[in-house]
């Protein structure tokens, strides 16, 4: 997967040009913001794969074009998931690369992951399992995607207020996690 096709597949289920418009101009924030994070942290952790990082920016939210910020937003990683799925069954049909490692991101970049006991405790309309980003990757794009509002690069701290807002407390413990995790990655090796 390199980024032309990437972006290929983004046109591929996008509606319309204006709704295409939306996710690229997004997306291509969140993988500039998650870049420049993961230059930085390959100091330290030289097999951090910044290919992968660059292109997976592009897809994680894929899912965005069947579930819009004001219809089921909440689904649109779960939606990503499977349409990258889908994708990856007609790929290795076709003898090409494997796309699950893709549709993880999808899946796993919402806030700063959702657990079995937030689906139950928030009632979310979710398949109840773990959706935590687990990767470095993984958790860089959720970090680059939480510093993005819309194509704007916003602070940590509107990060904070946001979930604060929209989702609580216990998100917001979830995200300065992640945050102080990168920081750690960028600045030195990471505490054992």
């Amino acid at each position: 997967m390199d980024e032309k096709k990437a972006i290929d597949l983004l046109r591929k289920y996008s509606k319309d040009e204006k709704i295409f418009g939306l996710v690229y101009v997004h997306s291509k924030k969140v993988q500039e913001i998650a870049l420049r994070i993961a230059r930085k942290a390959k100091k330290n952790y030289p097999k951090l794969d910044i290919n992968f990082i660059k292109t997976a920016s592009l897809l994680h939210d894929i899912g965005r074009f069947d579930c819009p910020p004001d219809k089921g937003s909440i689904r649109h990683g779960i939606r990503g998931a499977e349409i990258l799925r889908k994708e990856k069954i007609k790929k290795e049909k076709a003898g090409n690369e494997n796309l699950e490692k893709y549709a993880r991101v999808a899946e796993r970049h919402l806030g700063a992951g959702i657990s079995k006991q937030d689906i139950k405790k928030q009632k979310l309309d979710l398949p109840l399992k773990d959706y935590i980003p687990k990767t470095k990757e993984e958790k860089i794009i959720t970090h680059a995607d939480n510093l993005t509002f819309g194509a704007r690069e916003g602070t940590i701290n509107e990060v904070y207020e946001r979930y604060k807002k929209e989702v609580g407390k216990e998100c917001v413990e979830k995200i300065k996690k992640i945050n102080d995790e990168i920081e750690k990655w960028t600045k030195g090796r990471e505490k054992k």
